[in-house]
């Protein structure tokens, strides 16, 4: 019985969540993803063609931004991929802009920021002092960032490596190491043993 009645439940979400962001555009599914449980979220982002394996969980509030439905495409989530067994704090950011990859067993804690690009908007900055720019950013398996940190652009996070809590990550981490600190810098590397 509770088989059927979460099934039905997400055929509802599935139903609900096409036609809010059909009429409301991507802030609809925005506000949605501030007040519904964590694996209806997860349900809706795989209904919107993110690729999201089992065993991960996403704590609302998440804000996903630089996704549009109107675009024409059918999976504006296609450049979300996250692995298996990975868990995504409270209160996340996600510039979706660029490809965001999140491989197996990995966690996100509080407040991370994830940010695909820069750009200037349009502000004469963006001519000559700040040109826009956009790149996946990729975090390998096992790995752990901490709250409030700051993924930027292009980055890789290297397996099983940390990033301290308010970091801001502006080039690739090391696998097996710890980073931390503005801009994050190696602190020391981890025994593997």
């Amino acid at each position: 019985e509770a088989l059927v009645v979460n099934s039905l439940m997400y055929r509802i979400v599935r139903i609900l969540t096409h036609l809010l962001i059909r009429l409301f555009s991507a802030e609809a599914f925005n506000r949605l993803c501030w007040v519904l449980p964590g694996r209806l979220v997860v349900q809706m982002l795989r209904e919107l063609g993110a690729s999201i394996g089992e065993g991960s969980r996403i704590r609302p509030p998440v804000l996903f931004d630089n996704w549009d439905w109107d675009d024409g495409r059918e999976a504006p989530f296609s450049k979300l991929s996250i692995g298996s067994n990975c868990s995504l704090g409270r209160g996340m950011f996600l510039d979706l802009r660029e490809g965001i990859t999140i491989e197996d067993d990995v966690t996100l804690a509080m407040g991370v920021m994830l940010i695909t690009h820069t750009g200037a908007g349009h502000s004469p900055l963006g001519i000559m002092h700040l040109p826009s720019t956009a790149a996946p950013i990729v975090i390998r398996k096992g790995a752990y960032v901490g709250a409030r940190a700051i993924i930027l652009q292009g980055v890789e996070i290297g397996e099983m490596s940390i990033v301290a809590a308010g970091a801001v990550v502006v080039s690739d981490v090391l696998a097996s190491s710890v980073y931390g600190g503005v801009p994050a810098k190696i602190i020391r590397r981890l025994d593997r043993g």
